[in-house]
């Protein structure tokens, strides 16, 4: 009996501690898993592009125009229905999206056999807004002769020049459209740069994004066509795609495929701080085992990669130290810190910090000699500028200003001002001229003193010691006047 109380505590002892461990090992366990999942998770680097097995590919960002891949993006290419993004652009910049189109026969002339259609019939009435979306879908041929004799004012010809005008106004110097869809011709031709730029200015309208970034579309009963739904040919917005690339990432794309032109196919895409226009062109025709062909691939790692190792936003903010100046005479120190007066954003690799910019000062009213400004300097107070640049990339120019205020030093201001031999001269021939000033000053004080004392001392009567005493000695004049003063007196002795 006496052992009982400690073999209970032993044993306490011992389930506590196997709950202990128990609880112990679940967080070492979901840690374990996380540090699993962070190492399969893709590291993207700025300098490391992703493989790209298109001809001709273009990755840029969207709101600053930074290019971020650039493989043979100028060679010309023939854009099969990519096209469209500068059909949807020219229509929605000219015409009301609900306006209402009837379909005519002769919409049909230029369509051929093998083009990809959208199932239109003469005589039905859609709004423009719906034969956007029968354009960009399922990329309809058909769809793109109405809207293109519709803007035109009768003539698709005259369509298709405002569709070389606007190339133009955009800069696409090596493009060119013969036609409203794609189909091949011999002047009919883009680059993946002027594609990239097309669909950047396309992607600022809200419109062209809400139909081309559609997985599907809805459209109503017309006298030609039943209520119908149009799915997108574009894999990337396809939530059943084995290539989807999540909702809301792709905010608008457009699909083409011509014998001539291979797979091409050109996208806006949204992340958390970046927006991206990619442009494949050229790709493979053929699929692999899931029916994806290497256009999707490209595209996918390119935007992936974009997101992964570039981010746009701020680079330099108002405050940041861009450089430290030497002070002269100053009470507060040797130098102070030059710092931004303004802020510099852009689109730079995700790990770029400060510390990775090349900054440049210029600096204004420094004391060229000695490397230095002389104090006083006031907090704010402009120093100069900076030339900013992230490697051969010129970012920016910015204003710097004074950190603090610097004081001036009287003491320290003084010997500078006497280490010029100049000055020295100067101060020897001032403090010179200062004393003999204060010596002459001195002088005259002491001769009209003494001229006083005299004065004072010339109107007193002297004493002499004389036999019968000291007699008093009046000055002449006294005396003189005192012979005469009394008459009476004397004559009565």
């Amino acid at each position: 009996m006496r052992n009982r109380r400690p073999i209970v505590a032993r044993v306490a002892a011992s389930l506590l501690v196997a709950l202990l461990a128990a609880g112990a090992q679940a967080p070492s366990v979901a840690l374990a898993d996380d540090v699993a999942q962070a190492a399969n998770d893709p590291v993207y680097a700025a300098d490391q592009p992703p493989a790209i097995s298109s001809p001709a590919a273009f990755l840029v960002e969207a709101d600053t125009g930074q290019v971020l891949l650039d493989q043979n993006a100028d060679e010309r290419r023939e854009p099969a229905s990519t096209t469209k993004v500068m059909t949807a652009l020219v229509t929605i910049e000219n015409v009301g999206l609900d306006e209402e189109v009837t379909v005519e026969e002769a919409d049909f002339d230029e369509v051929t056999a093998e083009s990809s259609v959208a199932g239109l019939v003469a005589g039905e009435t859609l709004t423009v807004r719906d034969l956007l979306a029968c354009l960009l879908l399922p990329s309809g041929n058909d769809a793109s002769y109405v809207l293109a004799r519709y803007v035109g004012g009768g003539d698709w010809h005259a369509f298709v020049d405002l569709m070389n005008q606007k190339a133009a106004e955009l800069g696409c110097a090596n493009t060119h459209f013969a036609n409203p869809c794609g189909l091949p011709a011999e002047d009919h031709y883009t680059t993946a740069r002027d594609l990239a730029t097309i669909m950047r200015a396309a992607s600022t309208h809200p419109e062209f994004c809400e139909i081309a970034g559609a997985a599907t579309w809805d459209l109503p009963a017309t006298s030609g066509n039943d209520a119908r739904t149009l799915e997108n040919t574009n894999l990337l917005i396809d939530p059943e795609s084995p290539v989807y690339m999540g909702e809301g990432v792709v905010t608008a794309g457009k699909t083409g495929f011509t014998n001539a032109a291979g797979r091409c196919l050109v996208v806006s895409a949204k992340g958390a701080d970046l927006s991206l226009v990619g442009v494949v062109l050229g790709g493979s025709p053929y699929a692999d085992a899931q029916g994806v062909t290497e256009n999707y691939y490209d595209m996918r790692n390119m935007l992936n990669w974009g997101f992964g190792a570039w981010r746009t936003g701020d680079i330099v903010v108002p405050g940041d130290v861009m450089g430290r100046v030497d002070v002269m005479l100053s009470s507060d120190g040797d130098a102070v810190d030059a710092v931004a007066a303004g802020g510099v954003a852009g689109t730079v690799p995700r790990e770029t910090t400060l510390a990775d910019l090349t900054l440049v000062p210029s600096w204004e009213g420094i004391d060229s000699e000695a490397g230095a400004f002389h104090a006083p300097l006031e907090e704010g107070q402009g120093l100069g500028m900076v030339d900013i640049s992230l490697g051969d990339r010129w970012l920016a120019s910015l204003p710097i200003v004074a950190a603090q205020t610097m004081e001036l030093s009287i003491p320290d201001f003084v010997m500078w001002w006497l280490s010029d031999p100049v000055h020295a001269v100067i101060a020897v021939v001032c403090v010179a001229a200062v004393f003999v000033v204060v010596g002459l000053v001195s002088a005259s004080a002491r001769r009209r003193r003494s001229s006083r004392y005299q004065m004072a001392v010339g109107a007193r009567p002297r004493v002499r010691p004389g036999a019968g005493g000291q007699r008093f000695d009046l000055p002449e004049q006294q005396r003189k006047a005192g012979r005469h003063a009394a008459p009476g007196k004397h004559a009565r002795r």
